[in-house]
């Protein structure tokens, strides 16, 4: 494919290639490994919008034949829920197989293909064809009437030699090979793209979308981003309120424990301070002991000196009197009883006499 020129899976030429019946209906054929009935008209770009407020759809190309409908999309940019995308696109079309008050019998089948250059499902299959099946009984025939068939033409590798890998072979590489259908396809690009005019016109809108795919990848990448950074921030308010409630019980315990120590203090304080009152009181108790014990070792001293006193008085009287009789039996035996008398009266004299007996 020489530079400039539009590929067949770019969107405009296959819109412009999948319009001819031909070639459409051939594609289909390679895809399904059906035949196909004769078609009875082809829409690309197709829009499908409920109404101005709901989210709409654009076909690539809608093919409606005498008993069946179509949808074939291109895609070439590997996007994210695409079972959602098939889900929807389903429900577009059926809304407008059937008319108001028919019979759901009356819904044709249907066949969705997707042609992705890149493994939708990161399975490593070439195809996927999807189907609702009882996961209790899978023999168990729902009759939906839909089929999803998913092509990743970066597996083509993977199929067996025949018409669809040949097919998915030139989607993948643009090398048509000598494969008959291929070769049909390329020379529709070779002849669409001789078009000056039109191809132009068609490379200027493909570098505008492409424009736009980059920049709604950004949005994405920048969306994603956001949708991390916002889970970070979750994740940290929720560790937040974890701690924030570990603090309040934290919190509380404490509380419970300066409440019980202040019951604690004062009743430690009020036990002090009646030891404090026992103690004075034991004080002045003791204080009115010593006191009184006190007067009672004066009055036991003040009788113990007076009767001292007494005894000493009753003491000396006795010892006088008996000095006194040995001092008069002294001067008699000595023949001086003329001195009795005087030492009887005169202090000096019988003082001096009893220096002179000894006495």
């Amino acid at each position: 494919m020489k530079e400039n020129e539009l590929e067949f899976s770019d969107w405009p030429m296959f819109d412009l290639l999948m319009t001819n019946e031909e070639l459409c209906r051939e594609l289909l054929e390679v895809v399904l490994d059906a035949p196909v009935s004769n078609i009875e008209y082809i829409i690309a770009e197709n829009d499908i919008r409920p109404t101005l407020t709901n989210h709409g759809v654009r076909l690539d190309a809608y093919v409606k034949t005498e008993n069946e409908v179509y949808n074939i999309e291109m895609q070439t940019v590997k996007r994210t829920k695409l079972g959602r995308r098939l889900r929807f696109y389903q429900g577009a079309m059926d809304t407008l197989a059937l008319r108001r008050g028919e019979h759901y019998g009356n819904l044709p089948p249907c066949y969705i293909v997707f042609i992705c250059l890149h493994d939708p499902f990161n399975a490593g299959l070439p195809v996927y064809t999807l189907n609702v099946k009882c996961q209790e009984n899978t023999s168990v025939e729902t009759d939906h009437g839909f089929t999803w068939v998913v092509l990743a033409a970066s597996a083509w590798d993977r199929l067996p030699p025949g018409r669809l890998r040949n097919l998915l072979h030139y989607i993948a590489t643009g090398e048509a090979g000598d494969d008959r259908f291929a070769t049909k396809l390329a020379a529709a690009v070779r002849a669409a793209n001789g078009d000056e005019a039109w191809r132009k016109e068609k490379m200027a809108l493909l570098t505008f979308e492409e424009d736009m795919e980059i920049q709604r990848r950004m949005l994405e990448e920048d969306r994603e981003d956001f949708e991390i950074q916002k889970r970070m921030l979750e994740e940290d308010r929720e560790d937040f309120e974890i701690q924030k409630r570990i603090l309040e019980e934290d919190r509380g315990d404490f509380e419970i424990q300066k409440r019980t120590l202040e019951e604690q203090q004062r009743a430690l304080e009020e036990d002090l301070e009646k030891q404090k009152h026992a103690l004075e009181e034991q004080k002045r108790v003791l204080e009115e002991q010593r006191r009184m014990l006190q007067e009672d070792l004066d009055k036991q001293e003040h009788i113990a000196v007076e009767a001292a006193e007494s005894e000493g008085r009753t003491e000396g009287l006795e010892a006088g009197e008996a000095r006194l009789g040995a001092l008069l039996a002294a001067l008699i035996e000595s023949g001086r009883s003329e001195e009795v008398a005087l030492v009887a009266t005169d202090a000096d004299a019988r003082r001096a006499r009893f220096e002179e007996f000894s006495l």
